[in-house]
């Protein structure tokens, strides 16, 4: 005989007989597109709000611009993490981020040989 339990962490726990926990598999994880839009006078300021849900009714305001979108397969913008946006959707219907600025890489250093 075998019982769930819900725990912190996992989507489920299964305990055996034996008192055994023996961790269920979790749910894959929703990938979505996200469209983004841009605040006008603030370009760093980016909302992401995924594809199926509605947009809210502040970026048509006028305030922001569309961006384009980002998913999965793409390579997101600076600043943007797949985590906290699918959180932020799931609790208020967007995400809201400050795209940092491309990394840039270091200057190469020069190396010259000198004789000894």
């Amino acid at each position: 005989m075998t019982t769930r339990r819900k725990r912190a962490g996992f989507s489920g726990v299964e305990i055996s007989r034996g008192g055994f926990l023996h961790a269920l598999p979790r749910r894959p994880r929703r990938r979505p597109i996200y469209n983004l839009f841009r605040r006008i006078e603030e370009p760093d300021l980016v909302c992401a709000v995924p594809n199926d849900f509605p947009v809210p009714a502040f970026l048509a305001s006028g305030a922001w611009s569309y961006a384009g979108s980002v998913c999965a397969a793409s390579e997101p913008p600076p600043g943007f993490r797949a985590e906290m946006a699918e959180h932020g959707a799931e609790t208020c219907g967007f995400h809201l981020f400050h795209q940092l600025p491309a990394a840039v890489s270091p200057p190469r250093r020069r190396v010259t040989a000198r004789a000894i």
